[in-house]
């Protein structure tokens, strides 16, 4: 999270990534997936802390 407590787009995007794998809907859905998750990781942030590092992990896995 930055100082302002704002997530950086690119976390956000990988984190959505991370959750929908091979996910072929629209992207109305996943605008609206990243925003529940934008809300939740306000709502929870060391949560949002384990989620991005394992999703980070496994991007870096991948690569």
């Amino acid at each position: 999270m930055t100082e302002s407590g704002e997530l950086p787009e690119e976390e956000i995007g990988m984190v959505v990534d991370c959750i929908l794998i091979d996910y072929r809907g629209d992207l109305e859905s996943r605008a609206r997936v990243a925003r529940t998750i934008l809300v939740w990781a306000a709502e929870h942030p060391d949560e949002w802390d384990e989620l991005w590092a394992r999703c980070q992990q496994r991007h870096e896995a991948l690569v």
